[in-house]
């Protein structure tokens, strides 16, 4: 019952990263607002947790995209919030 809910985890996380890019080309999101970033954020973290519940030595350029996606996801938010405090 658990290996199938970290499936879902992954699953859901893989659709928010791809529903982000897809709302972010057909302009329903951009990336000059916090929501495409923690979509993405958001997506990364679930696969992230999805991946480390079944480890194995292949995962490891998995392990690395989903923790780089994760930060750059954090540092467009940040990037994002900044913007606001200026404004």
């Amino acid at each position: 019952m658990f290996d199938m809910f970290v499936t879902m985890t992954g699953t859901v996380g893989g659709v928010l990263c791809i529903l982000s890019y897809f709302l972010l080309e057909r302009g329903k999101l951009s990336g000059e607002h916090a929501t495409y970033y923690v979509l993405n954020g958001v997506g990364a973290v679930l696969v992230l947790v999805a991946v480390l519940y079944s480890f194995d030595g292949g995962d490891i350029g998995a392990i690395v995209q989903e923790l780089c996606w994760a930060i750059i996801s954090l540092m467009g938010v940040v990037k994002v919030l900044k913007g606001r405090k200026r404004a």
